[in-house]
């Protein structure tokens, strides 16, 4: 017979439920609780701009953690400048307070169908240039050539 269908387990329906319902986790910073939810596009958008903007500066981390926490348009705008001074200059958290909101931010993102659009969307670019066959069979060609030449045995001593 065929494969049996059996039911997702407990771990999974639960995880499922808190996507759909934009459920929340608590992470503790030192002392303080923060509730981080799964992050909106334009939250995704501002970390990898922090990231190419600020490259290794020594903030970066408080940033990324202030905008996890944030999560919203209106909070970007508003709050997020001030949390991130907050977490740097006032509280003064380590790197290592401040890792597990990253992880939990890490976490609450749904990468898979994120990474899937993006290779699609390659493909579909306009902008990059189309080999015509004589490139492509010359290209082919290096390839079947530089392979060869690794397999072949030195008779050298």
């Amino acid at each position: 017979m065929g494969k049996q269908i059996t039911q997702p387990e407990l771990q999974a329906e639960k995880e499922l439920s808190s996507i759909i319902e934009n459920g929340s986790d608590q992470v503790n910073i030192g002392k303080d609780s923060y509730k981080v939810k799964w992050l909106h596009p334009i939250t995704n958008r501002k970390i990898s701009r922090l990231m190419l903007k600020e490259g290794n500066d020594s903030t970066i981390s408080y940033k990324v953690a202030a905008a996890i926490v944030v999560n919203s348009l209106w909070g970007l705008w508003l709050i997020y400048p001030i949390l991130w001074r907050w977490f740097f200059f006032v509280k003064r958290y380590t790197e290592g307070d401040l890792s597990d909101v990253i992880a939990m931010g890490k976490k609450k993102i749904q990468l898979s169908e994120y990474y899937l659009n993006i290779i699609l969307m390659t493909d579909m670019k306009d902008t990059i240039m189309g080999m015509t066959k004589k490139e492509m069979l010359a290209i082919r060609q290096e390839q079947i050539t530089a392979q060869s030449g690794n397999s072949q045995k030195s008779t050298d001593g």
